[in-house]
């Protein structure tokens, strides 16, 4: 959780977890928006993108709070009688970091992806660096208000989120054809309601991958060139936990292209 008058600092490591490469230059892509959290934005409010011109391994550190805080405009939450309702001033945050190394490998890969609750409000000092959601899930202690005997008071409660139990299985993957490119193929999974996209295990002499277009199977995916067996696996983000979820990793042996 980040409170957004207070300094929120993302630790993004030099070194990308998936190669063990060091970043010549990273982007941090950020999402912010109000209302469902399965709903945000196709495109990210903020891209933040630094080099690595020491090739240094450490960590940097990005203050977040600052931008964050300005798309929270405090609203009262008028009601005259006790129920428990919807909160309006508060929004949500989604971080992926891409790095470049150099090693395709980590093209198109979500890295430190996760989904978060922000809201405008101070850290306390014993709280250290980025506070977090206190254990009983309520935003405001009841230290930090008064309340007249006759009045009423919003308190802030963060409700439980159901487990997560979504799943990607790869069940197939066929060769559709070739050209002078090398062989397009086609990839089954089974449904899932998550937008899934590819990742690479192992793999060599590829085209640059894009993208799959959306969350139906079985999907067309790229062509390469290629003859040794090689690993698959579609990986996704369920935007109502903020998990990314893997599928199984599957074996697939391309034909040799004709002479």
């Amino acid at each position: 959780m980040i409170k957004t008058l207070s300094p929120y600092y993302i630790n993004v490591p030099l070194v990308s977890p998936l190669t063990g490469d060091t970043a010549l230059t990273y982007t941090i892509n950020l999402f912010i928006w109000s209302g469902s959290k399965a709903s945000p934005p196709s495109d990210p409010t903020y891209q933040i993108t630094k080099s690595n011109p020491t090739a240094s391994t450490g960590f940097d550190k990005i203050n977040i709070a600052r931008l964050v805080n300005d798309f929270i405009e405090f609203k009262p939450n008028l009601n005259n009688t006790t129920e428990l309702s919807d909160g309006n001033n508060q929004i949500w945050i989604r971080q992926e970091i891409e790095y470049n190394t150099g090693n395709n490998e980590d093209n198109g890969e979500l890295q430190f992806a996760e989904t978060f609750l922000a809201v405008k409000g101070y850290g306390y000092g014993l709280s250290g660096e980025n506070p977090q959601l206190p254990t009983n899930k309520i935003l405001l202690p009841i230290q930090d208000y008064k309340v007249n005997r006759n009045g009423k008071f919003v308190i802030p409660i963060l409700i439980d989120e159901p487990t997560d139990s979504s799943e990607i299985v790869i069940t197939d993957i066929t060769e559709d054809g070739e050209d002078e490119l090398g062989i397009e193929f086609t990839i089954d999974f089974t449904p899932t309601n998550l937008y899934v996209r590819f990742k690479r295990v192992g793999a060599i002499n590829w085209n640059v991958p894009s993208l799959l277009s959306g969350i139906t199977s079985p999907q067309t995916l790229f062509t390469f060139i290629g003859t040794q067996p090689l690993l698959f696996q579609l990986f996704a983000m369920n935007e109502t936990t903020g998990n990314v979820i893997y599928s199984n990793q599957f074996t697939f042996t391309p034909t040799p292209l004709e002479p």
